[in-house]
């Protein structure tokens, strides 16, 4: 934030370079002023949302949207029961940035447009389309729909099968669908979701895990194959990942419903044991 503050932001990559400037940042603190904010993005980590959605509500006014753009199961809920649906906004977002330096970023690769929904429909939708036109017309590509959870459990598909095995095995998305044994424990991950899924009454927007494995492999993997997960890059400066959020949610939501999720129990243990022993790749 200090980079931020004396540098600005600078955004590089795929989408042109941008510095941007005039950023007035600031500690969320309990005497903030009450200013006439529109939307407020919580970006964080899972495991911090709470303490975020918390941070931020001195700072609400009614009119203010909240918007999750997060990876996981779990923060579009956590976010509504502190600052109520109705100011709730989930986010999908698929394509990947990765930090060069303090104040300057790299958005590396994209898979598809962001999506914004409301989880319950407690939002005006027509509040939901006039955020998703202000992204679109800044660069980004995003689009509103009615149907958020479809889209963030497709994002849980997607990261579920890469985040993990990226960060274990220390390799770029692409290298992940070139090897029998990682595609068979990724299409292992995509079968138990679609299970769970099931099981929990969760309408994907795919017919089948076939359908889906498909589109990872022909579509989604191509698209981001130069990319390296944001859980490779916490491990490799010793922060805590998302396993929880991820697998690890499928894990818990497979045991709820009396379903074995191995592949993505086992996931989780690996990427926790790797967390403990904070073994740095440039040291063997």
């Amino acid at each position: 934030m200090a980079a931020i503050s004396d540098q600005g932001l600078w955004i590089q990559g795929i989408w042109g370079e941008h510095l941007v400037t005039n950023l007035r940042t600031f500690t969320v603190a309990a005497e903030t002023p009450r200013e006439e904010r529109d939307l407020v993005l919580i970006t964080t980590k899972s495991y911090d949302t709470e303490q975020a959605a918390r941070q931020i509500l001195p700072l609400l006014l009614e009119k203010t949207l909240v918007l999750s753009i997060q990876n996981g199961l779990g923060n579009v809920e956590t976010i509504a029961q502190i600052v109520g649906e109705r100011r709730t906004v989930g986010g999908r977002v698929i394509f990947g940035v990765e930090t060069v330096a303090p104040g300057r970023v790299e958005v590396t690769v994209y898979a598809d447009k962001v999506m914004l929904g409301s989880h319950t429909g407690g939002v005006d939708h027509r509040r939901i389309e006039e955020t998703a036109n202000a992204f679109s017309q800044a660069g980004i590509p995003t689009e509103a729909t009615r149907e958020i959870d479809k889209f963030i459990w497709g994002k849980l598909l997607y990261s579920c099968c890469l985040n993990p095995l990226s960060a274990l095995l220390e390799v770029a998305y692409g290298e992940l669908s070139e090897h029998i044994e990682t595609r068979a424990i990724m299409t292992s991950v995509i079968e138990e979701i679609f299970a769970v899924a099931q099981r929990k009454g969760v309408a994907l927007a795919w017919n089948s895990p076939l359908e889906y494995r498909k589109l990872l492999f022909e579509r989604l993997i191509p698209d981001t194959y130069s990319h390296h997960a944001s859980m490779l890059q916490d491990m490799r400066i010793g922060k805590r990942t998302e396993i929880d959020s991820l697998n690890g949610a499928v894990a818990r939501l497979g045991e709820e419903v009396g379903l074995q999720t191995l592949v993505n129990w086992m996931l989780t243990q690996l990427v926790k044991a790797k967390e403990q022993m904070r073994k740095d790749p440039q040291q063997g």
